[in-house]
């Protein structure tokens, strides 16, 4: 940019044009309109929307339910495909054919099922380890489960005996000695 690109006129007296210098400059034209942002302007883009591109479409761009229509041309003859009712309008909407809409949407359920299938083969692992661990201790430690069945069945009998004299002092309008 900046460049000049005059060049000189042949005189008449002279039948000879310099093409050389004509193509020269029209080269420097054409470089510096490629280098020029005015005239490479961004193409206006859309932000992405998993929901519309991958899969069966949930809504368009526009935010319309999209619709199935049919095709009518002879390649894919009465082709089932997704579209937007306001695709007339000139600005982008959904457009996709159905079979590979259905055909991402199952590969999108197959490898959540995958994943699904993993986390439970990792859930049933950690069952089997913390059996396997419960049953070693109450080998190692037979009285331990005893024990802990005592101290469980003590702790509801004191919270039962502590309910009923609550019970009955409340009741009776008494005064609560055993709280003070």
């Amino acid at each position: 940019m900046g460049q000049d690109y005059s060049y000189s006129q042949p005189s008449s007296s002279s039948n000879s044009v310099d093409i050389t210098s004509l193509i020269e400059a029209e080269a420097q034209l054409y470089a510096d309109e490629a280098e020029s942002s005015h005239f490479n302007a961004e193409p206006l883009q859309y932000q992405p929307q998993p929901e519309c591109d991958d899969g069966i479409p949930r809504s368009c761009y526009c935010g319309a339910e999209p619709v199935v229509g049919y095709s009518t041309t002879r390649k894919d003859p009465y082709r089932r495909y997704f579209t937007c009712n306001n695709a007339e309008d000139g600005d982008c909407h959904v457009w996709k054919w159905w079979d590979v809409a259905v055909i991402e949407e199952m590969r999108d359920i197959q490898r959540e099922l995958r994943e699904l299938k993993g986390a439970l083969n990792e859930s049933e692992q950690k069952v089997v380890v913390l059996e396997k661990t419960v049953t070693e201790f109450s080998k190692k430690k037979p009285g331990v489960k005893l024990m802990v069945s005592t101290l469980v069945l003590t702790g509801l009998v004191l919270l039962i005996l502590v309910g009923i004299l609550l019970k009955a002092s409340k009741d009776s309008g008494g005064p609560r000695l055993f709280l003070k």
